[in-house]
C-alpha cells in the first residue's frame, strides 16, 4: 500500500512551491469523490470558473507561440527579411499574456473567496446543529483546525494553485504539439532527458518522504512538550522541575534539528542535480541539432532556435505541476476532513406533530430509564422517579455515577436508550426541541461568558430584555454589588470572556442569566464547586431565590448547599441508592449520612 505522506517543497512568496526543501503532505482517501463534492459547493460561481478555464488556455499562448515566433525572426534575419511585423506580433503576445494573467488573478480572488465563504457558512451552519455527543468525542482544538486550517488550505489551492495548474497543463500540451510539429526526431531525443529527470525525482522523493515524516514527528513532539510546559508552568515551578523541563526541551529540540538537517540536505540534492541533467540534455540536444543542420537534415536554423527554446520551457512546468499537485492533494485531504463533519448526523428533527410547551407546570417523571454513551457500557440503569411540579430535587453521588447524565437527558442533549422521560405527561421527544430547551434555566459548573458587556452576557438567552430587567436579575442573584464596582458597571466589556473576574463572580453572572430567562424549570449543575465558603453562601441564597416555586434540579458535591431541598437523590453506579429529605436520609444512617458527616468533619464511629 502506498504511503499517505510524501515530501514536497514549501511555497515561495508568490504561492508557488519551490524545490529544495520539504514538508509532509497528506494524500486524500478519495480524490475523485471529494472533488465532486467540492464541485457541488461551487454552485453560483461556475460561470466564473469557466472564464478562469478559458483565460488559463489563453495565458499559455505566450509560452506556446513565442518560441516559434522567435525562431521565425532568426530565420528572417538570416534570410535578410524584414522582422518588424513578426516582432510586433511577439510584443503584442507578451502584452496580452500580462493582461490575461492579471484578469486571471482578479477573477480568481473574487471567485475563490466567495466559494470559501460559502464552505465556511455551510460548515458552521451544520456544526450548530450537531448533538452534544459529537463534541464530547471530538477535541475542540481539532474542530478549530478544521474550521480554519483545512478551509484555508482549500482557499489557497482554489485561489493560487488551480489557475497555475490549468495554465501549466495547457502550456505543456501546447509545447509538446509544437515540438512534434517542428521535429519528431528532436522531440524523441528530448524525451529521454525528461524520463531521466522523472526517475531521479522519484528516487530522491522516496528517501525524503521518510526523512520529512521523521521531521514532522519530531516537530510534533517538541510542540507538545512546549505546550505542556507553558500551560503547566505553575506546576513545574511548584515541584522545582525547571531543569528537567529544560533538559527535555533541549533533547527534543536537538532531535528536531538533526531530523531537519537530514531531510533538507537530502531534498537539497534534487534541484541541483535536476539542473545539471537538464543542462547536459540541453547541450546534447543543441549539439545533435547542430549536426543535423550541418549534414542538411534540418535546413532551417530558426527551427533549431525555436525547438531549443521549447525544450527549456517544456521541463520547467513538470516540476511546478508536481509541487502544485501535492499542494492540491493537501487541500483535497483538508476538504475530506471538512466533509467528515458535514456527514455527521444532526440532532433528531422534531416530530411532524411536535408539541409547543406552553404554561409549563414542571411535573417530571422518569420511567425505567436506561442510558449509555456507548452501547457497551450503561451509565444509568433502571431509573424511575416521580417529581411533582415545584419540587426542589438535589442529585448527589460519587464522580461518574450518572448525575450530570440525568441532566443531559432532561435537556435532550442525549435521548434515553430505553424507557422514557415525561414532562407534564408527554414524552420529551414529543415536544419541539427549541420549545423544550427554553423551558430550562441552566447554570453549569463551567461558566460560559463571552467577550461582550456584562449586560449582554446576562441577557444572552433573552436578548430583548431591558437594562432594568437585567439589573433586577442581577440583584436577585446577588451579583449587582460587584458589577457596580466594575469600571463601566453593566456596560463593562469582558475582554477575556470573564477571566478578569473571580470564579464566584463569573458564577453569579451565570445565575443572573438563568434568573432573567424566568424558566419554569431550573438546573444548577455544580454551581458552587469552585468557590470559597463565603461566595458559596451568596450563591446558595441566589439558588434558593431562583428555585422558589419552580421545579429545580441541583447537582452538588457540597452537601451543605442542598440541605433545604425537598428531595435528595443519591445515585451510585447508575442506580438510585437512596432518596428522601435531608433529615430522612440522616435518620436512615446510610451512604448519604456517611457522606454528610464526613464533609461536616463529624465522622461517625464505625458502629
Amino acid at each position: 500500500m502506498a504511503d499517505k505522506n510524501i515530501a514536497v517543497p514549501p511555497r515561495n512568496l508568490n504561492g508557488i512551491s519551490r524545490p529544495g526543501h520539504g514538508r509532509v503532505v497528506v494524500k486524500p482517501k478519495d480524490m475523485k469523490g471529494t472533488l465532486c463534492r467540492l464541485w457541488v459547493l461551487t454552485k453560483g460561481q461556475r460561470k466564473g470558473l469557466g472564464w478562469i478555464l478559458l483565460l488559463s488556455a489563453f495565458s499559455s499562448a505566450a509560452s506556446i507561440f513565442s518560441p516559434y515566433l522567435t525562431g521565425k525572426i532568426v530565420t528572417m534575419i538570416v534570410n535578410g527579411d524584414a522582422i518588424i511585423f513578426v516582432l510586433s506580433i511577439l510584443s503584442g503576445l507578451y502584452i496580452s499574456d500580462w493582461l490575461i494573467r492579471f484578469l486571471q488573478q482578479f477573477f480568481m480572488a473574487s471567485i475563490g473567496q466567495n466559494i470559501i465563504r460559502h464552505i465556511r457558512k455551510v460548515l458552521f451552519d451544520h456544526i450548530k446543529t450537531l448533538p452534544l455527543a459529537f463534541f464530547d468525542r471530538k477535541q475542540h482544538g481539532e474542530l478549530m483546525s478544521r474550521l480554519t486550517n483545512d478551509v484555508d488550505n482549500i482557499s489557497t489551492t482554489i485561489s493560487n494553485s488551480l489557475t497555475l495548474l490549468l495554465t501549466y497543463l495547457f502550456t505543456i500540451t501546447g509545447i509538446f504539439v509544437m515540438m512534434v510539429c517542428l521535429s519528431p526526431l528532436l522531440t524523441l531525443v528530448s524525451l529521454a532527458g525528461i524520463v531521466l529527470i522523472f526517475l531521479l525525482t522519484k528516487a530522491i522523493t522516496k528517501r525524503t518522504r521518510k526523512l520529512f515524516a521523521a521531521q514532522q514527528k519530531a516537530l510534533g513532539t517538541l510542540n507538545g512538550q512546549v505546550e505542556e510546559s507553558i500551560s503547566g508552568l505553575a506546576v513545574v515551578k511548584t515541584f522545582c522541575r525547571e531543569k528537567q523541563m529544560e533538559a527535555e526541551f533541549r533533547l527534543n529540540n536537538d532531535n528536531l534539528c538533526s531530523a531537519s538537517i537530514k531531510a533538507l540536505v537530502c531534498s537539497g540534492y534534487l534541484m541541483p542535480l535536476m539542473n545539471v541533467i537538464n543542462n547536459l540534455c540541453y547541450v546534447a540536444l543543441a549539439v545533435f541539432s547542430g549536426v543535423l543542420f550541418i549534414n542538411g537534415t534540418i535546413r532551417d536554423i530558426g527551427l533549431i532556435t525555436s525547438f531549443l527554446l521549447y525544450v527549456r520551457q517544456f521541463t520547467r512546468p513538470f516540476v511546478e505541476i508536481a509541487n502544485i499537485y501535492n499542494n492540491f492533494q493537501t487541500a483535497v485531504a483538508g476538504a475530506e476532513r471538512v466533509f467528515e463533519i458535514l456527514d455527521e448526523p444532526s440532532e433528531p428533527e422534531d416530530k411532524t406533530a411536535a408539541l409547543d410547551l406552553k404554561d409549563t407546570r414542571g411535573t417530571i417523571a422518569l420511567h425505567q430509564v436506561e442510558f449509555g454513551y456507548t452501547p457497551e457500557k450503561a451509565v444509568l440503569k433502571d431509573i424511575s422517579l416521580q417529581i411533582p411540579a415545584g419540587t426542589q430535587v438535589a442529585i448527589v453521588g460519587p464522580t461518574g455515577s450518572g448525575k450530570t447524565t440525568i441532566i443531559n437527558l432532561l435537556t435532550r442533549f442525549y435521548d434515553v436508550t430505553s424507557g422514557k422521560i415525561t414532562l407534564d405527561g408527554h414524552d420529551l421527544r414529543d415536544y419541539k426541541m427549541k420549545s423544550l430547551r427554553s423551558t430550562f434555566g441552566v447554570v453549569l459548573q463551567d461558566t460560559a461568558l463571552f467577550a461582550e458587556s456584562v449586560l449582554d452576557n446576562i441577557r444572552y438567552g433573552h436578548k430583548d430584555a431591558s437594562e432594568e430587567e437585567v439589573q433586577r436579575a442581577a440583584r436577585i442573584a446577588g451579583a449587582d454589588g460587584f458589577i457596580e464596582r466594575l469600571p463601566h458597571g453593566y456596560h463593562t466589556v469582558l475582554e477575556q470572556g470573564g477571566n478578569e473576574l473571580s470564579q464566584g463572580e463569573r458564577q453569579l453572572l451565570t445565575i443572573a442569566r438563568a434568573v432573567l430567562t424566568n424558566a419554569p424549570i431550573v438546573i444548577l449543575d455544580e454551581a458552587t464547586s469552585s468557590v470559597d465558603t463565603i461566595t458559596e453562601q451568596k450563591i446558595r441564597k441566589a439558588m434558593l431565590k431562583i428555585c422558589e416555586g419552580r421545579t429545580s434540579f441541583i447537582i452538588a458535591h457540597r452537601l451543605s448547599t442542598i440541605r433545604d431541598s425537598d428531595r435528595i437523590i443519591l445515585i451510585e453506579d447508575g442506580r438510585i441508592a437512596e432518596q428522601g429529605s435531608h433529615d430522612e436520609l440522616i435518620a436512615l444512617g446510610g451512604r448519604y449520612a456517611d457522606m454528610y458527616h464526613t464533609q461536616s468533619g463529624n465522622l461517625r464511629s464505625a458502629n
